[in-house]
């Protein structure tokens, strides 16, 4: 898997967020698929699809348990394997171009607005490069293969105990350890694919974070008075946008294991009330910490900026009320287009915006899309809670 993360600073340094090791990337070069075209974005997902669902839907086929007239018991109704395979995995693989490339777009503003200094812009790069230089290593690609092994193994052994999340797979249906062909792709192809896929990401995200941290401890220039009302680094709560897919995909799968034990365990919303606001908090916390670093810069520039202000503002109107000091009677046609009144307006304004300077570069306006695309996929099981015709109708009803 191959992501590019590329911004073009005011020095014309570029830096590249690549995986260009990744064997996958490798076979796709052989087989001519190197760009980011719409053709080859869909060849990128295809391919994935072919080799982790079409297998286990045409084993299942042949052995009868693609549809067993059961839920419980077929492949095409496990939903957590579905939403893995057919939502999941291709999101995943689809949110690496268009993640990374604004992702660049915020590393490129640090510079581009003056945030960092120009006297700091080696330090700045080296930050950048060396952490990618990491996510490109052998090692971390080693440590996420043995990873997903180590997770579906796990996750196996729990399954053997509960035969019934494991019935197409088993050889012998209800007899534990017996895998069958299928259940044997998914073991070793299908599951570890989609995890790697899902670690990668995370691994993404740590990168991210430590990328942020660093930059964080420079010696930024952080404007109180900005309108941003974040010092002019409100444009990091991009950032929590720009990962909505990724939010989405995550909870895909989330969703997918939950209506699999509705299902087959007969749990219902209300059993699941306290894993889904732990979801809820994960999720939010997984894309927001990261941000928290400018936390403390932010407190120092709106302190500094309210002294200085202060000062600056006492004497402005100082000199204001000596222009002001009118009787009743010597106040003309003239005071009222004085651009002096415009002045003491406007800086008014402008301190104000220091005053209102939050200490979070991120508002409600960066969380909403988020917290609409992590939520979107819990509408599934809804639905097999709730009868939709029911659903529509409780809706229909408060609406009307």
């Amino acid at each position: 898997m191959v992501l590019i993360f590329r911004t073009n600073f005011i020095n014309s340094n570029k830096v590249e967020f690549s995986f260009e090791d990744h064997s996958y990337q490798k076979v796709l070069k052989r087989i001519g698929i190197s760009g980011w075209s719409s053709r080859e974005q869909r060849l990128r997902m295809l391919i994935p699809f072919i080799l982790c669902w079409v297998p286990l839907a045409v084993i299942t086929l042949i052995q009868g348990s693609f549809w067993t007239g059961n839920t419980d018991t077929s492949f095409v109704t496990n939903f957590d394997i579905q939403a893995r395979l057919l939502i999941t995995m291709p999101l995943l693989i689809w949110s690496e171009k268009q993640v990374s490339a604004r992702l660049g777009l915020i590393i490129g503003q640090f510079k581009n607005s003056g945030i960092v200094s120009r006297k700091d812009y080696g330090t700045f790069d080296r930050i950048v490069e060396k952490n990618l230089k990491f996510l490109r290593s052998r090692s971390s690609y080693i440590f996420i293969f043995i990873l997903c092994y180590v997770q579906v193994i796990a996750v196996l052994l729990y399954e053997s105990e509960n035969t019934a999340f494991l019935s197409w797979q088993l050889l012998d249906e209800g007899v534990a350890g017996r895998l069958n062909l299928a259940g044997k792709w998914s073991t070793l192809i299908s599951r570890p694919f989609v995890l790697f896929l899902f670690y990668r990401w995370f691994l993404r995200i740590i990168v991210w974070s430590v990328i942020l941290r660093k930059i964080s401890k420079l010696n930024l220039n952080l404007f109180a008075v900005h309108p941003d009302l974040a010092g002019g680094i409100g444009f990091l709560g991009y950032s929590i946008r720009y990962f909505s897919p990724v939010a989405f995909a995550i909870a895909a799968t989330v969703v997918g294991n939950m209506a699999d034990f509705m299902l087959i365990e007969g749990l219902h919303l209300a059993d699941m009330k306290l894993a889904i606001l732990g979801f809820v908090i994960f999720i939010t916390l997984l894309f927001t910490l990261p941000l928290l670093f400018f936390t403390g810069k932010l407190i120092d520039a709106r302190e500094q900026s309210v002294y200085e202000n202060n000062d600056f503002a006492n004497g402005i109107y100082r000199e204001l009320r000596t222009k002001l000091s009118k009787g009743y009677d010597k106040v003309n046609e003239e005071d009222l287009s004085s651009p002096d009144y415009s002045a003491a307006s406007d800086l008014s304004g402008v301190i104000n915006n220091a005053l209102n300077m939050k200490f979070l570069p991120f508002s409600m306006k960066d969380m909403l899309p988020f917290w609409a695309m992590a939520a979107l996929p819990f509408l599934g099981i809804v639905l097999l809670e709730v009868p939709f015709s029911e659903l529509f109708s409780k809706v229909f009803s408060i609406v009307v």
